[in-house]
């Protein structure tokens, strides 16, 4: 499609032809391929596939939030993120998100910064929403954040979550972090707190866009 051409000075840009090279060496990197064989195959250099990973690697022993809304079986869903140490859990059916929606502005506004200020002190975030909710909470936050989309938005009644696809998530974060305590050395603890740095010099910033789009809705529900 049109949409996935991008014109970057004399170059046309293929956003397909990316995604498809990217799937290539993930696909082979999981099913054991070395990082050489791997570039080999999507035809790039080895150390493009070496900064791919680092790019996409998630935090070792993260500290771990969940989002989830609307829901119909949030209770399992809670019983599943209390089983692999969850720390902070946020789950809503439709029934109870619009009860959240009918309380008095001022307090439902309070009650999304303190969300927001909560989930900053996360270094993932994982979110079963809409797509534009889903978008939405990337924009604000500043944890690495794993989308499971639930449908197309506006999202009016309950979704089912996928509690295989989300125990294979939580499941995936544990066995990284336990390997990593297995493994640990000095690179792995000064990787983990320059990451930390990065992410605590751009919060400020990300919470205060945040916050800016979070006052303009406010002002154009009051009109």
């Amino acid at each position: 499609m049109a949409e996935d051409l991008y014109r970057i000075g004399a170059k046309l840009v293929s956003r397909e032809k990316i995604a498809t090279a990217l799937d290539t060496i993930l696909y082979e990197r999981a099913n054991g391929a070395t990082q050489r064989e791997a570039a080999h195959a999507a035809d790039v250099p080895r150390t493009f596939v070496s900064n791919l990973e680092s790019l996409g690697e998630l935090s070792y022993a993260a500290r771990v939030a969940l989002i989830a809304f609307p829901v119909g079986n949030g209770e399992e869903l809670c019983e599943l993120a209390e089983r692999y140490g969850v720390e902070f859990t946020l789950v809503f059916s439709q029934a109870e998100r619009e009860h959240t929606g009918s309380e008095h502005p001022a307090e439902l506004f309070n009650r999304t910064l303190d969300t927001i200020a909560a989930l900053q002190d996360f270094d993932l975030v994982l979110v079963l929403a809409s797509d534009m909710r889903i978008e939405t909470i990337r924009r604000i936050i500043d944890a690495e954040l794993i989308g499971i989309c639930l449908g197309a938005s506006p999202l009016q009644s309950d979704q089912q979550a996928d509690l295989e696809e989300v125990e294979a998530i939580l499941a995936g974060l544990r066995h990284a972090a336990d390997a990593a305590d297995a493994d640990s050395t000095g690179k792995q603890s000064a990787t983990t707190s320059t990451r930390r740095i990065r992410r605590m010099r751009r919060q400020g910033r990300r919470t205060l866009s945040g916050v800016t789009q979070l006052v303009k809705e406010w002002d154009r529900s009051k009109k």
